[in-house]
């Protein structure tokens, strides 16, 4: 923890506020947040103490983000009291949250894709001797908190645009241990990290909480709740509608309390095979000889080949490699047909998509309706008429159908993509490709930062559209989710294929061991390479 020592902090003047000095560290009272008519926090109210972890759960939408930007002092509430350390506020400013020592990994990451690592980690205080930037102390410090701290040899002077979203992750995350010196707070901060990163997370909670810092962890993942949890609080439209401590909720009141509904425990199994039925996709010996080497598999129509992996294995770049976003050596053979120029366009128009991990950033119009950006490849059905101009009933029919069928909320197609939670950009996004019924999807990290309601959707969704003939490649950090839905899975180790396991072999020790070490552990059957 030496690096949080060694950030220059400017305490404003606190001198007007009450002090109770037997105070928690963090009392909501009465905390609620409108916009314009629409109200997304009504009388909220918790409290944390120092050395605790508080889990905040509920549905996309339930006002999480907003409760977090208010304690990030990012956004005003309409009404309330915060109370921090004994000081009473009817807001923080980003000056007093600096002061408390609170720092914030957002789910959408808030970083300068120009600038190195390290002084993405020290913004905007960066180190001075002399009254120059000390480059080689921020360098140094930043590099002994991601290997202490973060168990990262993630370069400190790495630009980071060229690092992978999951890397970005890790960077976001020792930016806010940086900062922070008493209160954490972490937004769906495991969706890009794979099992053994989410491990080593935990264990940097473990240590935080007991060196007393207080922990606000906002999560869709159930098991991170009965991991972590000293205290949960499940909001739902807005409202504190169940707490306690991991005893008091168990998992299935806190689902029902989440969705305001009962859910029903689903045994997933994928339709079986036809052996006679020819492969509809062939890849061979597809990679660029750097992140990818040589990967070679088929796949069959209906079939949902999972893709395993650890951060830095090749999975997205894979993905991109097969539908041409990225350049790469190899052959795709698409339903017979060779695609000989591979790109986006093309791929799509051949029924072969990507449903991109990092959705926010590569496949969103933020500054779009809903509308638009749900039916963006349907433009061509939904152009008409003499002038050729797009059927707006057409387009909003389709786009209200969609947003419906995927439980984009709030459901109202003409806002902004921006408006939209996290959550909820991704739902948008997956509805608008799997609503073109493509032969074949790639689907990368679908249900990264989807609350638990939607993620039983969208899996049944595939299962569906996979018993119907759609092919899927799954890329997944979840094993779960891998092995819940996946007739066999690829396992990639520093960008090759290390083995593929059948369904009736799933192992995730096994899964683990090939994904890190690139064998089969000791003793179990061999995965099988298939060509």
């Amino acid at each position: 923890m030496e690096a949080l020592d060694r950030l220059d902090r400017t305490a404003p003047d606190l001198s007007g506020f009450a002090r109770d000095e037997g105070a928690p560290l963090l009392k909501v009272s009465g905390v609620s947040k409108s916009f314009a008519n629409v109200v997304v926090l009504k009388n909220v109210n918790f409290t944390l103490r120092s050395g605790e972890v508080l889990m905040l759960v509920g549905e996309n939408g339930a006002g999480k983000s907003t409760l977090k930007n208010i304690l990030s002092g990012l956004q005003a509430p309409s009404g309330g009291m915060l109370e921090v350390k004994g000081h009473l506020c009817d807001r923080l400013t980003p000056d007093q949250v600096s002061a408390f020592g609170i720092g914030t990994i957002h789910q959408e990451l808030s970083l300068f894709a120009n600038l190195s690592v390290a002084e993405n980690i020290f913004m905007p205080n960066l180190p001075e001797r002399r009254g120059r930037v000390d480059w080689k102390a921020m360098r140094a410090v930043a590099a002994k908190l991601l290997r202490e701290t973060l168990g990262s040899d993630i370069d400190p002077g790495a630009q980071v645009g060229s690092l992978s979203l999951g890397e970005r992750q890790l960077v976001e995350i020792a930016k806010a241990v940086h900062r922070a010196s008493s209160l954490l707070i972490l937004d769906e901060p495991t969706t890009c990290l794979s099992i053994p990163e989410r491990q080593r997370l935990f264990d940097i909670v473990r240590r935080l909480r007991k060196a007393g810092y207080g922990i606000v962890y906002i999560t869709h993942f159930l098991e991170e709740v009965y991991t972590l949890a000293d205290h949960i609080a499940v909001l739902r439209d807005g409202e504190l509608v169940a707490a306690g401590t991991p005893r008091d909720l168990p998992a299935d009141a806190l689902m029902r309390a989440m969705v305001g509904r009962e859910i029903a425990a689903s045994v997933y199994e994928p339709a079986a095979l036809s052996d006679a039925a020819s492969p509809i996709l062939h890849v061979r010996g597809i990679g660029d000889n750097e992140q990818v080497h040589d990967i070679t598999f088929d796949l069959r129509p209906g079939e949902i080949l999972g893709i395993a992996g650890l951060m830095g294995a090749g999975r997205s770049e894979l993905a991109e490699m097969i539908v041409g976003l990225r350049p790469a050596g190899g052959e795709v053979t698409l339903n017979g047909k060779r695609l000989e120029r591979r790109s986006v366009k093309h791929a799509a128009a051949e029924g072969l998509v990507l449903v991109s991990e990092d959705r926010r950033r590569d496949q969103a119009f933020l500054s779009r309706p809903v509308r638009e950006n749900v039916t963006a490849p349907s433009l061509k059905r939904l152009v008409g008429g003499t002038l050729r101009l797009i059927q707006s009933g057409r387009e909003s029919e389709i786009a209200a159908g969609i947003v419906r069928k995927y439980g984009v909320q709030p459901a109202r197609p003409e806002i902004p993509m921006v408006n939209l939670s996290g959550g909820n950009q991704q739902k948008a996004i997956i509805g608008r490709w799997l609503a073109e019924s493509p032969k074949v999807c790639i689907l990368d990290e679908p249900t990264k930062g989807v609350d638990v309601g939607a993620r039983a959707s969208i899996h049944e969704l595939i299962l569906e559209l996979a018993r119907n003939g759609t092919s899927f490649i799954l890329i997944s950090s979840d094993l779960p989710e891998l092995l819940d839905l996946s007739h066999r899975v690829m396992v990639l180790h520093k960008g090759r294929a290390s083995g593929f396991v059948e369904r009736t072999r799933f192992n995730p020790d096994d899964i683990i061991k090939l994904a890190s070490t690139g064998k089969a552990r000791s003793g179990t059957a061999p995965a099988q390479e298939i060509a």
